[in-house]
């Protein structure tokens, strides 16, 4: 469960800078086709996709200011390319997993399969119908793994 930290948040910055190098500076020397971040609360992913403002149907403030919603309900995010924008939502089993709960905070209760399904098709509704992604899929068995792909 990460924790919001200023210091993650400008080294992820730059992660994102140099993967997305052509779209961010048309002069960029490098950038990477394929990369992820490790796992970001909702503060520091909408900081790292401010980075990208615009990649084929993504852009990066309005998929930024969208996500809030769901603050304080996921677990997290990863932010990525694969070959296009990739943007990861891995969400919590229990209620003491989600975001910006700290290490150590008492046991929460299990979150039960109605109300993370019910979260799964407002994330997909956010996706598909609202940010234009091309896809939005499960990346595993779970059910608490999903993908918005533009690309």
């Amino acid at each position: 469960m990460p924790v919001t930290s200023t210091r993650r948040i400008h080294i992820a910055q730059q992660f994102i800078r140099f993967g997305f190098g052509e779209h961010v500076d048309e002069n960029a020397p490098f950038y990477s086709n394929q990369f992820l971040t490790q796992e970001l609360t909702t503060t520091e992913v909408q900081a790292v996709l401010t980075i990208v403002q615009r990649y084929n149907a993504f852009y990066g403030v309005t998929v930024a200011g969208a996500i809030g919603r769901f603050r304080g309900r996921v677990r997290g995010w990863k932010f990525g390319r694969a070959d296009a924008p990739m943007l990861v939502v891995t969400l919590p089993y229990w209620t003491h997993q989600v975001e910006e709960i700290p290490q150590g905070a008492p046991v929460g209760k299990p979150i039960s399969d109605e109300d993370n399904q019910a979260l799964v098709e407002e994330l997909r509704q956010l996706f598909m119908n609202e940010l234009d992604a091309n896809r939005f899929e499960s990346l595993d068995e779970t059910g608490h793994v999903f993908a918005a792909h533009w690309g």
